[in-house]
């Protein structure tokens, strides 16, 4: 029973830490300003003059909509886009056999799932705003696009499963359970849509970019979701969180109380 209390302790303070880290990403979007793309230029101009190129480097918000002249295509809707994410989840059931701590056997059926595909692709591209253009390169970025494909596929699809230019085997999977059917689902970020990117500038190469951080702990976002939409998810996911690991914390001390006074 002593197991009690430590796992309600160690989830409390997991929960504490990670609600941090929503405190700490709210904060690190808030206290860099937004430029724009021809101030960015500027400044790396500038530095450039007084020390050379290549020299320049510094985080950096931008708010554009993205642009790309060789843009890919998502493998399941077909749209032109910078960046997209699919992947396929298999939902099954298969029987089971437990045994308790009594010696007693027990068998049912229960529900699972698995991912048997998944597969993401990007490319640089460049942000427009007011002002002009930057270029970003998504490498690294922690992206959030907008859904566009979310599709059930009832039952045992036969050999191979298909959506679009999207193509899967389904030879190899089975394992003995039951397939009850196959969700498809796919995010990207087509061209023309409006987003938030927070990463660092830079002039490397002789061309000014955005791209992943050099510095270990800054963060590279790229999202459909504006700013504010951004900072108010992580404050109240941080919020929440911070509640639960309370609750659990006071769990885990009453049950220990609980456990060696009575």
């Amino acid at each position: 029973m002593i197991f009690i209390p430590i796992g309600l302790a160690g989830i409390a303070v997991i929960l504490f830490f990670v609600g941090r880290s929503q405190n700490k990403k709210a904060y690190d979007m808030k206290s860099v300003q937004t430029s724009t793309a021809a101030a960015l230029a500027q400044s790396a101009a500038d530095v450039s003059k007084e020390i050379g190129s290549g020299s320049f480097n510094q985080q950096a918000e931008v708010k554009g909509v993205a642009e790309c002249g060789s843009p890919l295509k998502s493998e399941m809707n077909g749209s032109e886009c910078v960046w997209y994410r699919s992947t396929v989840t298999r939902e099954y059931e298969e029987s089971y056999t437990e045994r308790d701590s009594e010696g007693h056997t027990k068998t049912g059926t229960r529900r699972g799932s698995e991912t048997v595909s998944s597969n993401e692709r990007s490319v640089p591209f460049q942000l427009r705003d007011e002002s002009g253009v930057i270029t970003v390169d998504p490498s690294g970025a922690n992206i959030e696009g907008e859904r566009l494909v979310s599709q059930f596929e009832q039952g045992d699809r036969g050999p191979s499963l298909s959506l679009g230019s999207f193509r899967l085997n389904l030879g190899a999977i089975g394992g003995g359970r039951r397939t009850i059917g196959y969700k498809l689902e796919e995010w990207a970020i087509t061209l023309g849509k409006r987003l938030y990117v927070l990463g660092e500038a830079r002039d490397d190469e002789n061309r000014l970019r955005i791209g992943k951080p050099s510095k270990k702990g800054e963060r590279f976002i790229i999202s459909v979701k504006s700013e504010e939409e951004l900072t108010k998810s992580a404050e109240s996911g941080a919020k929440i969180l911070g509640i639960i690991a309370i609750v659990l914390g006071v769990g885990a001390v009453v049950s220990l109380v609980v456990l060696l006074f009575f």
